[in-house]
């Protein structure tokens, strides 16, 4: 039961820190921080449910979890009926969220090799980007190992020269920093419970992070008025449907980061921070640990 004890308290100090990052507004100042945060919780979360079925079930042979698994056909007979549902448990959602993972990555690949397919037959290369002759306004990045950046005619004729450069530097910025696979662990699993309310607002806050990591680095390079007043236009104008798989300047709720932008708020990062991120470490070292130490 100890091993269960710290796998538990392993996921609620994830649980924690999630539930923190969840309700402070320093996160949108510093979103890279807030977003490494937030892959170690899910990971932690993860890593501990996992750990404290399958360590409960396995207890009665007093090893670690993989060692323990290694020995369950010829021990077989040695666990009773709940600890036989534990391990059952255990491998269950492991084995459900290894296939639920995979399927979305490859659902995923698929959808963006279609639409580059379909980019190649009605697109143009231009200097900065592939433009597609539709009257709405989009600009989104497909990702991959050669990601493509797309812009619509309709964002051509709304936009203005330098608000144009920095919604492209925008999308540059997800391709170039991989924000597909920072987001994509999570929308796989709202994909599979898109019911679950906490998993719609988890997913939710991480993408409008990953917008503002890109939204950063655009400022960067061409300031915050142009971005400021691109998104204004898009909002205004509306957007056309972004392709699965892709990334678009204005697909999440851009009050945020309008407001972002033209009232910034200038929040240190909280001194707990230090705190929270050696305790997540801590949480996960130790619930990845037992699945190989004896205890």
């Amino acid at each position: 039961m100890i091993l269960v004890g710290h796998q538990v308290g392993a996921g609620l100090v994830a649980t924690a820190v999630a539930v923190w990052l969840l309700h402070s507004r320093w996160t949108h100042t510093h979103p890279r921080a807030a977003l490494v945060l937030w892959q170690i919780s899910g990971l932690t979360i993860v890593v501990s449910a996992v750990g404290a079925l399958l360590g409960f079930g396995l207890a009665p042979f007093r090893q670690g979890i993989f060692p323990a698994l290694l020995q369950l056909p010829v021990r077989l007979d040695e666990l009773d009926a709940w600890h036989l549902a534990a391990v059952a448990a255990g491998l269950v959602v492991a084995g459900w969220l290894v296939v639920n993972q995979l399927l979305s990555v490859v659902g995923t690949a698929r959808a963006r090799a279609r639409h580059r397919l379909l980019l190649q037959l009605v697109a143009r290369q231009s200097e900065d980007a592939l433009v597609v002759d539709h009257p709405v306004a989009v600009a989104y990045c497909l990702p991959g190992r050669r990601p493509r950046i797309v812009v619509s005619a309709g964002a051509r004729r709304l936009l203005s020269e330098a608000e144009l450069d920095a919604v492209l530097a925008h999308e540059r910025a997800h391709a170039r920093e991989r924000h597909d696979l920072v987001v994509a662990p999570f929308q796989a699993l709202r994909r599979v419970l898109p019911g679950s309310r906490v998993l719609t607002r988890v997913c939710a806050a991480i993408e409008l992070l990953v917008e503002m990591c890109a939204d950063d680095r655009a400022v960067r390079q061409h300031g915050k008025e142009p971005l400021a007043s691109a998104l204004e236009r898009f909002r205004a104008n509306g957007t056309a449907h972004t392709p699965a798989g892709a990334l678009a300047v204005a697909d999440t709720p851009v009050e945020a980061r309008i407001r972002r932008l033209r009232q910034p708020e200038r929040l240190r990062l909280p001194i707990t921070l230090p705190l929270a991120c050696l305790l997540l470490l801590t949480a996960l070292a130790t619930s990845a640990s037992l699945f190989a130490v004896p205890y």
